[in-house]
């Protein structure tokens, strides 16, 4: 009996010794291949090298669809632009001495591998190209907040809209790639837009006391007469803290300070003036209007933030209409480029009217409503001729209302005004006027005066 136990043993171990010399023989001399009867993720990879078997796995993804299972409909989004960071190395690093013997059996053996897509941007493209994805109609999610529109400081909580996020079921499909699962069942819970800020999160109760302890002072602005608050909100846009001190934003507080000039400045608009023999004619403003000192206006909103204390801040006019009505009033010079005439009217009464000479072709007199920028006594206007010479005038007065554009007096070297002369003999732009009329006109107007050119 125990001679026919050794024999036993001894075929065993002569048979185990040729069985695994076999299967090392014909497969385990090369551990660069993978053994016959290997699979990962479900693909046959026998014999071949690890970057082979990387690009067959890749292939195998790239060539096939995923699909999206939502409210009863299938999507599916190609995949061929997918990169993948992943190794099969460890398969050919993990084997072990029975390996050989296994694939000399025939005994399949399977391995699992993670695939880790990347998250590549035309995959989220197509992703973003599905009907589901479609936002029209859609009702956005808004994150919670804090009204600044008093000082009560309510908390507005988040809502959840119906608006669909592309990156959401891009980042599941990833998931389940990488878990080498090619579909994906969707509900309306995994692809809305998810609020940033949730009133029941920490980062939203620092935003409240930050609110609370910065924005609780009360600044308003006064101009003719009106009384407005600036909200806690326009002040968050304009200041911020650093270690308990405002920093002020600039650009914001001149952004602020432009939006209330536009709304109350009246300048650069359409006019409709009447002129001497009763036609209704419109004119642009062009420097002419109502203007709030904006500076003056920055500078004390400025210094208030800085102080943090409750302040109503008048605005001040930086320019205003003659008559400080929004018409141009029944004050203002009237010059008409076509009949080459002065009428000069205040208080409704036609004071001065004579001839005169506007622009030369080239030099034209600017045409809208303008005002006049100051009255000086005698002077003398210098500039050039445009031949590369300059000239000198010696004027009795001048009401420059544009550029350097005026009226004056020009009987220095005029005779006759009025007529075509201004086609052939006209001024750089000004208009010349006998100099008794231009006198009496100097002494009745002064800063502001409209002036009508047409």
């Amino acid at each position: 009996m125990k001679k026919f136990l050794l024999i036993l043993l001894v075929s065993i171990i002569i048979i185990a010794g040729l069985t695994y010399g076999t299967a090392w023989y014909l497969y385990g001399r090369n551990p660069e291949r993978m053994l016959p009867y290997t699979s990962i993720n479900g693909i046959n990879v026998s014999g071949l090298t690890a970057a082979e078997a990387e690009r067959k796995l890749s292939g195998y993804v790239r060539g096939r669809p995923f699909t999206f299972k939502y409210d009863n409909d299938i999507y599916t989004v190609p995949m061929d632009s997918l990169d993948f960071d992943y190794s099969v190395r460890s398969v050919l690093e993990s084997r072990t001495y029975i390996d050989p013997v296994r694939s000399l059996l025939r005994i399949e053996k399977e391995y699992k591998i993670p695939m880790n897509p990347a998250a590549s941007e035309e995959f989220l493209a197509e992703i973003s190209k599905l009907p589901l994805c479609d936002n029209r109609g859609k009702v956005p999610t808004e994150d919670a907040y804090v009204d600044l529109s008093d000082f009560q400081f309510r908390t507005v909580e988040e809502k959840i809209g119906t608006e669909v996020d592309p990156t959401r079921i891009r980042d599941i499909a990833l998931s389940n790639i990488t878990k080498g699962i090619f579909t994906a069942t969707l509900t309306d819970d995994d692809i809305v837009v998810l609020p940033e800020l949730v009133a029941d999160s920490d980062e939203f109760r620092q935003r409240l006391k930050y609110c609370k302890d910065n924005l609780n002072f009360k600044l308003e602005y006064k101009i003719d007469g009106e009384t407005v608050l600036i909200t806690p909100k326009e002040v968050d846009k304009m200041v911020s803290y650093e270690k308990d001190k405002p920093v002020l934003k600039k650009k914001k507080i001149k952004s602020f300070a432009t939006d209330v000039a536009s709304f109350y400045n009246e300048y650069n608009e359409n006019y409709v003036f009447t002129t001497h023999d009763d036609r209704e004619i419109s004119v642009r403003g062009v420097n002419y209007g109502k203007v709030i000192d904006k500076n003056g206006f920055i500078d004390d909103l400025s210094e208030a933030l800085k102080k943090q204390k409750s302040k109503t801040i008048k605005i001040n006019w930086a320019q205003t209409t003659y008559s400080g009505e929004s018409e141009i009033g029944d004050s203002y010079i009237e010059i008409s480029i076509a009949q080459q005439h002065v009428w000069c009217y205040k208080n409704g009464k036609l004071i001065e009217s004579c001839d005169c000479v506007t622009g030369a072709p080239g030099h034209d007199t600017s045409r809208g409503l303008f005002i006049i920028q100051y009255v000086t006594g005698p002077t003398t206007l210098k500039g050039s001729n445009g031949d590369g010479t300059n000239y000198e005038s010696p004027v009795n007065c001048f009401m420059p209302f544009y550029g350097g554009q005026g009226l004056h007096g020009s009987n220095g070297w005029r005779k006759k005004w009025g007529g075509t002369i201004y086609q052939t003999d006209g001024s750089h732009g000004c208009v010349n006027c006998p100099d008794s009329a231009a006198k009496k006109i100097a002494d009745n107007v002064g800063y502001g005066y409209p002036v009508v050119i047409y």
